[in-house]
């Protein structure tokens, strides 16, 4: 800045105006120039701060996904197992074989129980409702996320029917015919009744819906995380 108010002092003093105006055009074009570089390297800041942001958002979805992948697969094995004990139980009560009425009580005592997914959360919502939404600059990986929700959402549906199921069909039958202390069968008729195996027939085809889902969910989730991960190579 010294050497350009020497130069003005020397061309004002010189009267050679036309010099002058040379040089403030000049100093003009170095000041537009220098404000243009700050401007770009500010954007370029900007840029890589929300390319970091974008990968980290990609990564935090990566990993609940996983998360909730694995969890689902828990989930999916112990519906299968119940598909193959609700098999079992209408074998016995189509056979009618009283031999095995103690470990048929067992049995119909742990169908009382069925397959439940509990995500870790639900990230398009919760990515919508922090406004990170944003953040996301592939619209497949958006439009993937609320796609994988709505099956969350239809798994929950599936598993709430069959709660419904255990509380009001299944429950109400058993109750009174089996001691649930010492699992002594008080009511062998009604433990063998078509009215239980209807109950335990319903269940099967609601498990086998279930095991749909949860294949078609686990499918959804390894499609999403391939993606997530050739996005962020790219990025990177």
């Amino acid at each position: 800045m010294k050497i350009f108010r020497f130069l003005r002092k020397q061309l004002l003093s010189s009267n050679k105006i036309g010099s002058y105006l040379k040089y403030a055009l000049g100093e003009i074009a170095l000041v537009v120039i220098g404000i243009l570089i700050a401007l770009n390297i500010n954007n370029w800041n900007s840029l890589e701060i929300k390319r970091k942001e974008e990968i980290q958002t990609y990564q935090q979805i990566i990993r609940q996904i996983s998360e909730d992948q694995k969890e689902l697969i828990k989930v999916r094995d112990l519906n299968n197992y119940h598909t193959s004990q609700f098999g079992k139980a209408i074998q016995i009560i189509s056979s009618k074989n009283n031999n095995k009425i103690d470990s048929f009580a067992i049995l119909t005592m742990t169908l009382s129980q069925y397959s439940d997914f509990n995500s870790g959360g639900y990230i398009y919502v919760t990515l919508v409702n922090s406004g990170d939404i944003k953040l996301l600059k592939n619209m497949s990986i958006s439009n993937k996320l609320q796609k994988l929700e709505m099956t969350y959402s239809n798994i929950n549906k599936l598993e709430d029917i069959h709660w419904e199921i255990i509380m009001k069909e299944l429950s109400p039958e058993v109750k009174g015919v089996i001691d649930y202390v010492t699992l002594e069968v008080l009511k062998p008729e009604k433990l063998y009744a078509i009215a239980l195996q209807n109950i335990f027939v319903e269940c099967v085809f609601l498990t086998k819906a279930k095991d749909a889902i949860y294949n078609q969910c686990l499918n959804e989730m390894e499609t999403l995380i391939e993606l997530l991960n050739n996005e962020i190579i790219l990025k990177n």
